[in-house]
């Protein structure tokens, strides 16, 4: 090997190991960036700071699964912006899709700049008010309500529902059936006693 190709080669590896030690201090860089901010948002979404539950998916497809949980705050943004409060990665989910807030009556989610909002049966609506077990639709996503706080106001569509289904069980009176006649089984001869009091006389 001559000594200008291996000078040239020298400086190219000189070159190749200068590129990877950037791009191990970018992604370092870029992994303290992502922690910093998860950080501070489980700070904000601490309890003491107002969680008070959680959205689950329990309708959509590959880019938001079934299970799919989101973490809720008294009052906030629900988008596909990374600023949002709940962030939903979906293109049926605008960047700035609905706002919600925490009231006595439950959670109350509004549509931002006529964003399409859906209730428990598929209706648009520009605002509702979700109790506990409550269901809405934002885009293609359809989430559940689940509320942690204590004595938390129970969704009304479902105490609906829950009472259409007892009126189902309790139609009207029932017949009461009759029970088969119980036959009498003879007794076995090693423990009739009367026949052995026979047999013995």
């Amino acid at each position: 090997m001559s000594e200008g190709m291996f000078e040239l080669i020298s400086l190219a590896m000189r070159y190749v190991f200068s590129g990877l030690m950037v791009l191990i201090v970018l992604r370092a860089a870029r992994g303290v960036l992502v922690d910093s901010r998860r950080a501070a948002k489980l700070r904000r979404l601490s309890p003491m700071t107002g969680l008070t539950g959680e959205l689950v998916v329990v309708g959509g497809d590959r880019k938001a699964r079934r299970g799919m949980r989101y973490t809720v705050i008294r009052e906030g943004l629900i988008g596909s912006s990374g600023n949002a409060d709940i962030r939903i990665r979906h293109p049926s989910v605008r960047r700035r899709h609905a706002y919600f807030q925490l009231s006595r009556d439950g959670l109350h989610v509004q549509s931002h700049a006529g964003a399409r909002i859906y209730d428990r049966g598929d209706r648009s609506v520009p605002e509702l008010t979700l109790g506990d077990g409550g269901i809405v639709r934002i885009g293609g996503i359809r989430l559940l309500l689940v509320l942690s706080l204590p004595n938390a106001p129970v969704d009304a569509s479902l105490m609906n529902e829950e009472a259409d289904l007892f009126a189902l069980r309790d139609e009207g009176p029932r017949e009461p059936r009759e029970r088969p006649a119980r036959r009498e089984e003879e007794p076995d001869p090693l423990f009739d006693t009367d026949r052995m009091q026979e047999e013995d006389t």
